[in-house]
């Protein structure tokens, strides 16, 4: 049976009384109920999420998560009409969403801390970040944000952090732990940065959404801040951006070919390769490079 959209503060209503779990699983169908009035599939998962928020009221958490599921297939499995602000993303797009990886050829006879620098880039709703370490690591990642995305107000600052949770994903128990000097053009992510190293991982972005993500998982600066504080020999230092400087302006460039990445389909990797090569050729030549690593 179809279903009329649900007031935002309904929606919203049912999920801050919801399990974690619950929460997590309907936040991402929040178009689908609140917006997709001429959708017929999201109709009928409209009608299973009042049912599941009405399970959520009765204290039934079992059957509240199996209607979730329900609401879920018919979104993801279902026919939308052009427009619809719940229909998935198409194939040609989905690329963006899963980060670059590469690796170049590092220093010969390379010792000291390492040294990396983190980047991002925002505009019109598509996000890129991007890496670069002094050893010839580098990544990227873009996308494009939906209905649904926890980042709140503060895109540009909570990318900036991302940027960093994906350098750490890369170097985690490979080097990091025993000293790394990270370079932010960004004097705010510094700043929360900073404040996590003292052990103040409370602190966040402001309406940065602090609920479980899908099948509970951990927001990913929750998950940051948790793992910069348990990082002794981490430095964070700040570097002015567009300054010439190698290493920022390397992590720059990888931000802006990951968020066209995000709406295009190219073979960005070989590219992004050539391009942290002669970066870092530049940087292991420049006075400054000896005296962080040092």
């Amino acid at each position: 049976m179809y279903a009329p959209t649900m007031p935002l503060t309904e929606f919203d209503g049912a999920q801050a009384i919801a399990p974690p779990a619950v929460a997590a699983r309907t936040q991402r169908l929040r178009a689908c109920a609140t917006r997709a009035a001429g959708c017929a599939c999201c109709g009928v998962a409209r009608r299973l999420l009042w049912l599941c928020f009405a399970a959520v009221r009765h204290g039934d958490a079992g059957i509240a998560e199996m209607l979730a599921t329900e609401a879920e297939h018919y979104v993801d499995r279902g026919t939308h009409p052009e427009g619809c602000p719940q229909v998935p993303r198409p194939a040609g797009r989905r690329g963006g969403r899963t980060p670059a990886q590469g690796r170049v050829p590092g220093p010969a006879g390379r010792s000291g801390v390492l040294v990396a620098a983190t980047d991002a880039g925002w505009r019109r709703g598509t996000c890129g970040l991007g890496y670069v370490v002094d050893d010839g690591r580098w990544g990227m990642h873009g996308w494009t944000f939906g209905p649904q995305d926890p980042t709140g107000p503060a895109r540009v600052l909570v990318s900036e952090l991302r940027a960093v949770g994906l350098l750490l994903d890369r170097l985690d128990g490979d080097g990091a732990d025993a000293g790394l000097v990270l370079l932010l053009d960004s004097l705010p992510a510094l700043r929360y940065l900073r404040a996590w190293r003292r052990g103040d991982t409370g602190r966040m972005p402001n309406g940065y959404d602090l609920r479980p993500r899908r099948y509970g998982a951990v927001p990913s600066l929750v998950r940051l801040a948790g793992r910069v504080a348990r990082m002794p020999g981490l430095r964070v230092e700040h570097v002015k951006g567009h300054s010439g400087h190698p290493l920022n302006e390397a992590a720059d460039s990888l931000a802006s070919i990951a968020r066209r990445r995000a709406i295009e389909v190219f073979d960005s990797t070989a590219r992004a390769g050539s391009l942290v090569e002669a970066f870092l050729r530049d940087w292991h030549h420049s006075p400054d490079s000896s005296g962080l690593a040092a």
